[in-house]
């Protein structure tokens, strides 16, 4: 009796350990942002994850962040967005659903060709209405002064 409680204690541990690793490796290799079947023309994930200074229509910066959420804000302050919606990327397309408050729901959606971004921002609430924006990367370190 005495053998067989410390084979199921012994067992159980190591069950219990190898469970631990699974999760803890699981974890480690997901990765940030979510590309569903590749990327295409040498655009992945990484490449639209920064600060992005937009120009168009109207001009806004847009703060594309690694945890797969995005800020479009009026001004260069990442504090204060106009809205803000999540992303992911399939084959080399930038893709993010937002909500615009009190107007209603969009999409962006990006492509990189020669270090500049191509922005599609369709309006749902005006039939999808559709005006191409370009975006340049900001250089990493921006700093902000008061007026």
């Amino acid at each position: 009796m005495k053998d067989l409680m410390e084979k199921m204690i012994r067992y159980g541990l190591l069950g219990i350990v190898v469970g631990a690793m699974v999760v803890i490796v699981g974890c480690s290799s997901s990765g940030s942002g979510s590309s569903s079947g590749g990327s295409s023309g040498g655009t992945t994930n990484n490449e639209f994850v920064g600060s992005w200074k937009v120009t168009g229509p109207a001009d806004a910066w847009l703060y594309i962040d690694s945890n797969n959420t995005f800020v479009w804000a009026d001004v260069p302050d990442k504090t204060h967005p106009h809205f803000s919606g999540t992303w992911s990327v399939t084959n080399g397309t930038f893709k993010g659903p937002f909500t615009n408050p009190g107007v209603g729901t969009g999409d962006l959606i990006g492509t990189i060709a020669n270090g500049v971004m191509t922005i599609d921002f369709v309006e749902h609430w005006a039939g999808d209405k559709t005006l191409r924006y370009g975006a340049t990367r900001l250089s990493s370190k921006i700093t902000f002064q008061k007026q």
